[in-house]
């Protein structure tokens, strides 16, 4: 995870990351990824793509993504509400995308300037500068993309359901008997889908998805840190900061004193 540096404005959310690693998720945004230096790798859908200096990817709404860092890499991650794409919002929420990763020599120039107009913008005084810019963004790099209309529902398969319903619960009491129960599957089976299609355990997926909510609550809010992790899910500030440190790799509070 490790973000570098965060702002967001309502849908909108630009941060530069370094080592970013996370592992699968999903949600209702658009995200753009675009990788200033060094390499990384992410998985779209079960898809892996290794990305360099000057590539650059996007997950539709709903896609399971992960993100795994093979080196030192920064890079620009822009999420954000479909509906500040103007009229090809149409087209994010109903088209999957054939091929959601381009080379640095087929990125457009102004695809780099429009990211670097937004992570300079400030919202408050030109809220309609943001939704202009993905505009720009999306209309320069979607005809490359091999669009393809989605017929097939997304809540078919286990795995998404699981991501799916975890992504919306994971601040409430949560237990592998809970989730089994929610999903009305057997918990052995569902361990096993944990540690086959997503590689990570039942615990270890949970305090990711609070760690990075905890985070993110830091670089927004100067709320006390005993607050913080009781929003998270969190049982104990003993657990926070144990799974605060196993993910981020300094404490929570060396991490808030980190931010810029």
């Amino acid at each position: 995870m490790n973000p570098f540096y965060e702002k967001q404005e309502g849908k909108l959310r630009i941060s530069i990351n370094e080592q970013l690693s996370f592992p699968e998720h999903l949600h209702s945004h658009t995200e753009f990824l675009y990788i200033i230096e060094g390499e990384t790798q992410i998985s779209i859908e079960g898809t892996v793509y290794n990305m360099k200096q000057g590539d650059c990817a996007i997950i539709f709404p709903e896609q399971i993504h992960s993100y795994h860092a093979t080196g030192h890499n920064r890079l620009w991650l822009l999420i954000f509400d479909p509906n500040l794409a103007g009229s090809l919002q149409y087209t994010l929420q109903k088209f999957r995308p054939g091929r959601p990763w381009l080379p640095k020599a087929s990125v457009p120039d102004d695809v780099r300037l429009a990211i670097e107009r937004i992570y300079t913008l400030d919202m408050q005084k030109n809220p309609g500068l943001g939704s202009a810019w993905i505009q720009v963004i999306l209309t320069l790099i979607l005809p490359m993309l091999e669009l393809t209309e989605e017929n097939q529902p997304k809540s078919e398969g286990l795995t998404y359901q699981l991501v799916h319903y975890m992504t919306e619960h994971f601040r409430e009491p949560l237990s592998l008997d809970t989730l089994a129960k929610a999903l009305h599957v057997n918990k052995y089976y569902l361990s096993h889908t944990f540690s086959e299609k997503l590689h990570i355990s039942f615990p270890q997926y949970l305090n990711y998805l609070r760690v990075e909510y905890a985070a993110e609550a830091m670089h927004m809010s100067q709320k006390p840190l005993a607050h913080i992790w009781e929003e998270a899910g969190f049982s104990s500030q003993r657990s926070f900061n144990r799974a605060f440190h196993a993910a981020m790799g300094m404490s929570p509070l060396a991490y808030r004193k980190s931010i810029p």
